[in-house]
């Protein structure tokens, strides 16, 4: 009978809890509306624009894991699902490319469906507000300002979901990740496999990271470049110089867009604020790619709410060595030159990659004895291994 008593009290002080425990989430894209529903309390969710997933600033490119999770939020997910990608092109400055298939399958989302459905999911269990701009943040309460008016809101609990330029990170005195920039055109386009992503490196396409192309079916892809400056730049280069991309790409363009991503995790709890997302820099430092570790730190915030340092330790738990090798990975986009990635990319052909997860950058750790006694003790080899064991950024 007493353990009947117990639990019932238990059941009754967490109803008590989500009744009473207000939490307030800035941002109505895909890191707010995962939060709301990972979330057991009352939740209202404050979105800038007039509809989730603008400006759209995201290639869409997920792992099937990823996929499947978020599926099992909402069904209705299943609509922004565009194409299925079975392994990558690595283009060598010169144009020569290697063929890789990792461990994991990826699927291409429209991301303005994608975030669309998460929110009509989570307005099931929180109050929406669009086109509600937050102007001030004090302790306990924010000013929005909603259709022209006004209003004051309390809460208990504030979660900053609201991208890269975060007014929550801003206003509560967090420090910013490291932005770099993007350019990236929905265009006409010939793949050399529509379920094949391409990837190019070289000085001509990114000062720091990487240009691509994610067929979105046979006829058209997203390709884009991102870079610390003048993406355009590396852009016209891809499209007009590159002795593959300027063949097959066509003049049929559907849609432009322009964004910034955030590298690096930096500190994203405070008090009873919590950064996540963009906000908060989580991101694959390596690909700039942000679903999957916005969905990871969603349900560990769930898990731990309302303790948000647990929340925090946690997620460096699972996360922490993840970011460092994306880290490292992300760095050789600058070490490298020309000559190097050329060397680099045709030792790849006689690499089994089958281990490596597009999610988890540590799994490169299992190729890396290969990648040894490929190198051999070349000054490519040393700059590598220099670079994996003497430096961590975490």
């Amino acid at each position: 009978m007493s353990q009947v008593f117990i639990l019932i009290k238990e059941h009754l002080n967490l109803l008590l809890f989500i009744l009473i425990v207000k939490v307030v989430i800035v941002g109505g894209g895909l890191a707010g509306s995962l939060s709301a529903l990972n979330i057991d309390a009352e939740t209202s969710i404050f979105e800038e624009h007039h509809s989730p997933g603008f400006p759209m600033s995201c290639a869409g490119l997920i792992s099937e894991e990823c996929y499947k999770k978020l599926i099992k939020l909402s069904r209705y997910c299943k609509k922004a699902k565009m194409n299925r990608i079975r392994g990558a092109f690595l283009f060598s400055p010169s144009g020569n490319y290697t063929e890789i298939i990792g461990r994991d399958k990826g699927i291409v989302v429209e991301r303005k469906i994608l975030d669309a459905q998460l929110l009509r999911e989570a307005s099931k269990k929180s109050e929406i507000n669009m086109n509600a701009k937050v102007l001030e943040i004090r302790r306990d309460k924010i000013l929005v300002r909603i259709d022209g008016k006004i209003k004051e809101f309390n809460f208990n609990f504030l979660i900053g979901a609201d991208g890269v330029y975060s007014i929550v990170r801003k206003r509560m005195g967090f420090k910013s990740p490291s932005i770099y920039t993007a350019i990236q055109y929905l265009i006409e386009f010939h793949s050399l496999d529509s379920n094949m992503v391409e990837l190019y490196f070289g000085k001509r396409y990114s000062d720091s990271f990487f240009a691509y192309a994610i067929p979105i079916n046979d006829d058209f892809a997203r390709i884009g470049v991102i870079s610390k400056k003048n993406p355009e730049i590396y852009f016209r280069n891809l499209i007009k110089k590159h002795v593959s991309v300027s063949e097959r790409v066509g003049k049929s363009i559907i849609e432009i867009n322009n964004g910034a991503i955030p590298i690096g995790l930096i500190d994203f709890v405070r008090e009873n604020v919590a950064l996540i997302g963009d906000a908060a820099g989580m991101v694959k430092p390596y690909t700039g790619g942000g679903i999957y570790y916005s969905l990871i730190a969603a349900e560990i915030l769930g898990d731990n709410f309302p303790n948000l340092k647990k929340f925090k330790t946690e997620y460096l738990k699972e996360m922490r060595r993840e970011y460092i090798y994306g880290e490292k990975i992300r760095r050789l986009y600058t070490l490298l030159s020309d000559e190097e990635y050329e060397h680099l990319i045709k030792i790849v052909r006689d690499v089994d990659l089958s281990k490596v997860s597009m999610d988890s950058p540590s799994s490169i750790l299992k190729i890396m004895p290969k990648v040894v006694r490929l190198l051999k003790n070349s000054k490519l080899f040393l700059k590598i291994l220099n670079n994996f064991i003497f430096k961590n950024y975490i």
